[in-house]
């Protein structure tokens, strides 16, 4: 009887497409792409026409979607418009929009929808949304549900953020992403005005010209008082906006905060590690900064770090000193995952990782990528009883050799490693072999050697 049925909803879908669209492989495609509850259709990357959307919206039998990925599929504004008008996706929760070159024309469309009112995720992300869009989607009345939004890698600027800021909308929010969307210093300013947004928990500024001035004056501010997650990522925070940050109350209650480049220097791993509100984070992703052994040092000696699951110092210029004061830090002992790529640690900061009676719930270990790790490097880190939580072990670009990888293959303490990647480490067939022959590494699923 079940396959009966399943032969009828197929008959149902290609009948419909043969005879309301020139495309009757939109069809047969459909089939392949949902789900088999038909609660998903992933379109992603699938070129269509106007008449193509225009026959989705029409198409009774996916009524009971909940999930519509329709990123890339040439979506425009003529494209959007039937669907928006349709009452074909009035169970939807999550729908997904990205790079379809949707303008301020789209998102009034958008906007107008009513039968929308399940929706609780949406992703606009890298489309041609500016602050006119900003400001319609803001007054956007459908979207009583909606708390995830992804904005990123759309030309809002501040004016458009300064609209959705002021929104009732925005007071829904959980999620926001703001990435790479013109905010700069005027938009954090009319963001430090907005009224508090006491749900949002997750707030992403990565790329958007950022300075301490800017940051400076979102932190006299109490606008989201129950953040969790920061992102912040290429901008010019500087360790003037990092003193501002770890001095004010308006991030109290962070979890996870992230700065890649941002040009921080030691002085804002000292403004973290003395700081009195930001004492609660499981996650600190600094990479590609320039906190030095003493920025490292001072990071392990606070216990703000004493919560923390995952740090990432990769390419801060650590050396040996910094890997060394990680590995020594009675304040560590809760990471799960380190990554310290690029800071040239040497065997002699491996050694005192691998010695580290504090690191002993580490599963990931990313040591990638010019670290100068030779196979004695190699040996410490395969005959350390302190590293056997280890599941995770990246070596990439290092030069631990045949022997390195001889001692790794023959390891007794690394049989719980999942993922090990040792790719440009200089080595020959002896190696590669030792490491895919092994019959001590009994837990490994991954191997990475080119």
């Amino acid at each position: 009887m079940a396959e009966a049925k399943d032969i009828d909803d197929s008959l149902d879908f290609l009948r419909f497409f043969e005879k309301y669209t020139e495309n009757p492989d939109l069809g047969t495609l459909i089939q392949e792409k949902i789900s088999p509850a038909k609660k998903s259709l992933e379109l992603s990357g699938s070129k269509l026409n106007e008449k193509d959307f225009k026959a989705l919206s029409d198409f009774s039998p996916i009524k009971d979607l909940k999930h519509l990925n329709l990123n890339q599929t040439g979506l425009n504004s003529k494209g959007l418009k039937p669907l928006c008008t349709s009452d074909s996706f009035s169970n939807l929760e999550t729908l997904t929009l990205a790079n379809n070159n949707l303008d301020d024309e789209a998102i009034f469309f958008l906007s107008k929808c009513l039968s929308i009112t399940h929706l609780e995720s949406l992703d606009l992300s890298s489309n041609e949304l500016g602050s006119l869009g900003a400001k319609v989607l803001s007054m956007a009345a459908g979207f009583i549900n909606l708390k995830r939004i992804d904005l990123s890698y759309n030309p809002l600027e501040g004016m458009g953020i300064k609209s959705l800021v002021n929104s009732s909308l925005c007071q829904q929010f959980v999620e926001l992403n703001l990435r790479d969307t013109g905010v700069g210093d005027d938009g954090l300013k009319f963001l430090a005005k907005a009224p508090p947004l006491e749900s949002l928990t997750t707030l992403n500024l990565s790329d958007n010209a950022l300075t301490e001035v800017g940051m400076e004056t979102l932190c006299n501010s109490m606008v989201f008082p129950n953040l969790r997650t920061l992102i912040l990522s290429n901008n010019h925070i500087g360790d003037d906006g990092v003193y501002a940050m770890a001095s004010s109350p308006l991030f109290a209650n962070l979890e996870k905060l992230v700065m890649h480049n941002n040009g921080l220097t030691t002085d804002s791993a000292i403004s973290l590690s003395k700081s009195k509100t930001i004492t609660q984070l499981q996650s600190l992703d600094l990479n590609n900064n320039d906190l030095r052994a003493e920025g490292a040092k001072a990071l392990a000696d606070s216990t703000n770090i004493k919560s923390l699951e995952s740090l990432d110092l990769g390419e801060n210029k650590l050396g040996q000193e910094g890997a060394v004061a990680l590995a020594n830090s009675l304040n560590c002992s809760s990471l799960k995952y380190l990554r310290l790529s690029n800071n040239n640690i040497s065997d002699l900061g491996v050694k005192a990782l691998a010695r580290s009676t504090t690191l002993l719930n580490l599963e990931t270990l990313s040591i990638e990528n010019e670290n100068w790790i030779h196979a004695a490097g190699a040996k410490a880190i395969s005959e350390s009883k302190n590293l056997a939580s280890l599941k995770r072990l990246v070596l990439a670009l290092n030069v631990i050799g045949d022997e390195g990888a001889v001692y790794l293959a023959n390891s007794k303490t690394l049989s719980g490693l999942q993922f090990l990647n040792v790719a440009g480490n200089k080595l020959s067939p002896r190696g590669e072999d030792a490491l895919q022959k092994s019959t001590a590494l009994t837990g490994m699923k991954i191997l990475e050697i080119v």
